[in-house]
């Protein structure tokens, strides 16, 4: 069944539009997100890796290629968030595999109104401007015949904001005079197909056929936001080609958001569990067979249009080690030209009498609980692979996501797409969020996505709440003493709010807040539209609970388990939470500040599981060198004036 994701938002100030009215009474509603957390915490990493490879003076060589799907082939680093910078100069499109509905292959290249950092390039600009660019190295194409051809594809909104008409996207070709000039352009639209659009653009006369050869893609949007969304795959420049090149012998992994040709929405999350995206190791381990799920969906797209290309499926599971531990049963099934299909649905190839081909296996496996990071933590990557493809591009035959065990319960992924929030209130509003805890534990901490606005909302009457209760909250069994929830200083990723109290939990709890009445109040929190976990999402709007009708999780989590004393959980009031980056990471760390300088005479320690003391320094001048310790899982406390950091750090090889 098909779903209108449109969510018109324009206006920064007002922060309201309801799915299903344009009323600004009490009600559950999605916002625009007004900012990317993913791009922001990596800020820093960037500065300090500025890469030569990005140098202007490099020149390709045709045929040039990127449809962004190799850094979904295998776990993620910080830097295969943006373009490559091998074949990109800039890094303002943001590399992902979620804002976009049905991607020629896994990875899509999406412009926004954000800058390179994840942040609002400035409150106030609801007009269409100039805002992301793309924009490739110099390319040979001195001497090349007249039959050069740039194509691509491209799709607006996707899961995101549709752009409107004045929002455009173009291409622009840089002539022998340096002056870049429009070749292309199409204007904003609302999405209704899940369909990505072709473009075929002749590269003619000598003003192009240089051996300096330039083009980029540029979008109009409001620069105020996450909004305006266009998403741009299976770039091909080369020459040889003519106008009605379009045929694509390719068989790919898909995007994390795939609908089939019978509108059924496949890839709905890559966790292998059976009811989160994500759940405390020690939990976990209590049962491991009844928490692990079916399958671990996957969606596929054979892009070409004459043949079903020979491939070999096979799903595999490696620890944390990188160690191969599983690999499912192969499968070798066709793939019926022009499909999108997946595992959920397995109707990539009919049988005699029209019986659905169910050879892709399921998981069929419980992962083991031998091998660990620590008693509480633990990783595991998941493959799915067709081998022996002939076809044209291989790193998409590939797709790799991360199962992970830490200390929290989610139903959502980690992305957001929109974020979730009640209209203006004229009594209390509640909003709940259910989860099943698997093993009698201590409630020590709530994570929350803050969608951060223009205004700073530190003093926005809104606390946090945990309540009893199976088909709905019954009684509240914690209300957070303050409402000041830090958006000043905690922007851009989850908020982790310490409980002032040890707080026993078992079986259902339901974690989240209660917002007294206020004018045009901005409290929102991230929404990831990918998983639904509406069924566990309730609000209340001053007398009933009422199930969520809005498809889609609330990113609020419990986070449980026994604290590590010697980082100072103690200190409650001055402890928080930084961002460490890569994590994983083989020894070269780097850590986000709020400000340039932050930690420069910061007393930084790092901890091994033990509790021992296994490093430390004095001030932080852009980088920790840490390769000196042995692979492991460690504690990070960085001491400073304005209080204690902490995170929790894993080495690898």
């Amino acid at each position: 069944m098909k779903k209108n994701f449109k969510k018109e938002f324009k206006s920064i100030l007002a922060l309201l539009l309801s799915l299903f009215s344009s009323g600004l009474m009490a009600q559950e509603m999605l916002f625009d997100l007004n900012s990317n957390p993913v791009l922001h915490q990596y800020d820093n990493y960037l500065r300090n890796q500025s890469s030569p490879s990005r140098a202007a003076g490099d020149t390709l060589q045709l045929p040039f290629f990127d449809d962004f799907s190799e850094p979904f082939s295998r776990l993620q680093t910080a830097a295969d968030l943006y373009p490559n910078s091998d074949k990109w100069l800039d890094n303002k499109a943001y590399i992902n595999n979620h804002m976009a509905i049905n991607p020629i292959s896994q990875g899509v290249a999406t412009f926004d109104g954000l800058d390179e950092r994840g942040r609002a390039y400035g409150f106030g600009f609801s007009l269409a401007t100039i805002s992301d660019s793309l924009t490739s190295k110099p390319i040979n194409l001195f001497g090349a015949i007249d039959t050069v051809y740039l194509s691509f594809y491209y799709q607006a909104q996707g899961l995101g904001n549709a752009p409107e008409s004045s929002d455009i996207l173009l291409m622009e070709f840089k002539d022998t005079a340096g002056i870049w000039e429009r070749i292309w352009e199409v204007a904003g639209y609302n999405l209704e197909d899940y369909k990505f659009n072709r473009v075929m653009l002749p590269v003619l006369g000598e003003e192009y056929l240089h051996a300096g050869f330039q083009f980029r893609f540029i979008n109009y949007a409001s620069r105020a936001g996450n909004v305006d969304h266009w998403h741009v795959d299976y770039i091909e420049l080369d020459e040889g080609r003519f106008a009605a090149d379009t045929l694509i012998n390719d068989v790919a992994f898909m995007g994390q958001t795939s609908i089939d040709h019978n509108g059924i929405t496949l890839n709905k999350t890559s966790s292998v569990l059976k009811e989160y995206n994500s759940m405390p190791w020690d939990h976990f381990k209590v049962d491991p067979a009844a928490y692990m799920g079916d399958s671990s969906y996957f969606a596929i797209r054979n892009n070409t249009y004459a043949s079903s290309p020979s491939g070999k499926y096979t799903m595999q599971i490696y620890d944390s080690n990188g160690t191969l531990i599983h690999t499912g049963v192969e499968a070798a099934p066709d793939v019926l030209p022009n499909i999108i299909c997946g595992n959920e649905v397995n109707d990539c190839a009919l049988t005699v009498g029209g019986v659905q081909d169910l050879l892709y296996d399921t998981v069929d496996f419980v992962l083991p609980t031998a091998v660990e990071l620590s008693e509480d933590s633990m990783f595991f990557e998941v493959v799915h692979n067709i081998n022996e493809l002939s076809d044209a591009v291989s790193t998409n035959d590939r797709t790799s996501d991360k199962q992970e065990f830490y200390n929290y319960y989610a139903y959502d992924d980690g992305t957001a797409e929109a974020a979730y929030g009640l209209g203006e209130l004229e009594n209390v509003g509640m909003v709940a969020m259910k989860y099943d805890i698997k093993k009698e534990d201590f409630l020590r901490g709530i994570q929350l996505y803050l969608n951060p606005v223009e205004f700073d909302l530190t003093d926005e009457p809104v606390n946090l709440a945990v309540w009893t209760g199976n088909e709905q909250p019954e009684e509240m069994i914690w209300q957070s003493p303050d409402t000041n929830l830090y958006y000043t200083n905690q922007i851009n990723y989850f908020y982790h709010y310490l409980l002032d109290t040890v707080l026993p939990v078992v079986d259902n709890i339901w974690v989240g807040w209660i917002q007294q009445p206020a004018t045009n109040m901005k409290f929102s929190v991230g929404f990831d539209k990918r998983t639904d976990a509406s069924s566990k999402v309730f609000y209340n709007l001053g007398t009933t609970w009422n199930q969520s009708s809005i498809p889609g999780s609330v990113m609020i989590r419990p986070v449980v388990g026994e604290p590590y004393s010697w980082v100072g959980v103690g200190e409650k009031p001055t402890v928080q939470h930084i961002n460490v980056y890569p994590n994983p990471s083989t020894g070269d760390v780097y850590l986000e500040e709020a400000f340039s300088g932050q930690f420069r005479t910061a007393q930084i320690t790092v901890y091994d599981i033990s509790g021992r003391s296994v490093h430390t320094q004095t001030g932080y001048t852009g980088q920790l060198q840490l390769r000196h310790l042995h692979s492991g899982t460690y504690i990070l406390r960085v001491d400073t004036k304005e209080g204690v950091f902490t995170e929790r750090l894993v080495l690898q090889p």
